[in-house]
């Protein structure tokens, strides 16, 4: 069972999706990426993969002000909202029903921090920087998931726990 850690939503549970597609980062990385990423004090969040919520819902229970979740496989999307209607309905949260980067090509947003957290195998941390750069405010924090390897990116912060890295990278201001 997945539960907000901190904030306003303190203790609330989530649903999941029983599928193999869908990861949802563990509490140890939760809570160490978002005590890195915060204060999220009114901040506007994108979350792509948006996958359940997990990460989205625990930066609004911790002071961010908007939310945008990006999500395309439908049986994930319905649990999601579920998640949101139950946890916070009454927040100001955009659900995005497509592709990543379909999404990107029409957005036309910037946010404080955006999060990623894609399949582990199928997106190149350098190649979606590249293409979130312009969606991201100044001085705006990126962040995404993945399997631990090596990134050729000596203005970013990696932190690993196991298979797992986060790497955080901030915009210039």
């Amino acid at each position: 069972m997945i539960k907000i850690i901190s904030g306003k939503y303190k203790g609330r549970k989530l649903q999941d999706v029983p599928n193999l597609y869908v990861r949802p980062t563990q509490a140890v990385v939760r809570k160490s990426m978002m005590q890195i990423l915060e204060p999220f004090d009114g901040a506007s969040v994108l979350d792509l993969y948006a996958g359940v919520g997990t990460l989205g819902l625990e930066a609004l229970s911790r002071g961010a002000s908007q939310l945008t979740s990006v999500e395309s496989n439908r049986l994930v999307l319905e649990t999601l909202k579920k998640n949101i209607a139950i946890i916070c309905k009454d927040e100001d949260i955009t659900i995005k029903a497509m592709d990543v980067s379909r999404f990107l090509k029409m957005n036309l947003k910037k946010y404080d921090v955006i999060i990623a957290d894609p399949p582990y195998t199928k997106v190149d941390y350098l190649e979606l920087k590249e293409k979130i750069k312009p969606f991201l405010k100044d001085d705006g924090i990126f962040c995404m998931e993945m399997k631990r390897c090596l990134i050729d990116d000596d203005t970013a912060r990696i932190k690993k726990y196991g298979s797992t890295q986060v790497v955080f990278w901030r915009a210039e201001a």
